[in-house]
């Protein structure tokens, strides 16, 4: 399987001529939305859901009830899941996991729901959360910014979660430097960082 990562939190999975897209939102690149059998959203929020480049895929999308709430429009093409429930998504297994997004102020409480997705049993996306997956995966995508980010909670998610190496998403607001900083606290032996820049894959094996 082939990981792409592009702008931001998206990411595209590529596996016996199969595409399916994570979070292509309103900073992903056009180039992600060329073609695609399936998509997974892990949130309503624009930087995960573009709602106009979605519709013109005409692929199914599985989702929670927020996103899907967006997405009439599509009819039965939209799929909603929950937390604890595994699906296939074109020729992809999948199963999400938790329900709410993590706390941007007190004040505010959850803004959303939110799923993280195991896809394959080898790449996890938490969305925007540090929810964690039940089971040991082969790459982790690890969020490193946003109005709701935290070093420790990051650094504590990413060494608690089993994992061959790390991929930081959710980059979007970050500068070349502070992008550069990242490896010094995600870095070890047994688990890798690995930057990926927008547009540069990895083999998942």
């Amino acid at each position: 399987m082939k990981l792409t990562k592009f702008a931001h939190a998206c990411v595209r999975l590529e596996k016996d001529g199969k595409t399916l897209l994570v979070d292509p939102g309103s900073f992903s690149e056009d180039a992600v939305f060329a073609a695609a059998d399936a998509v997974l959203v892990t949130h309503e929020h624009p930087d995960h859901l573009d709602i106009a480049r979605i519709a013109a895929l005409d692929v199914p999308v599985y989702t929670n009830a927020g996103v899907a709430a967006q997405l009439t429009e599509l009819g039965d093409r939209v799929h909603v899941v929950a937390g604890g429930q595994s699906f296939d998504a074109a020729g992809f297994a999948v199963t999400a996991y938790g329900q709410d997004h993590a706390v941007i102020l007190p004040e505010w409480g959850v803004p959303c729901a939110n799923i993280g997705f195991l896809i394959d049993d080898a790449v996890y996306h938490p969305g925007d959360s540090f929810t964690q997956p039940d089971r040991a995966v082969h790459t982790n995508l690890v969020p490193i910014s946003g109005p709701w980010f935290a070093l420790p909670p990051a650094v504590e998610y990413a060494r608690t979660v089993q994992a061959t190496q790390l991929v930081g998403i959710h980059d979007g607001l970050l500068s070349e430097i502070g992008l550069g900083m990242f490896p010094r606290f995600f870095n070890t032996d047994e688990r890798p960082y690995v930057r990926l820049s927008p547009g540069d894959s990895t083999e998942i094996s």
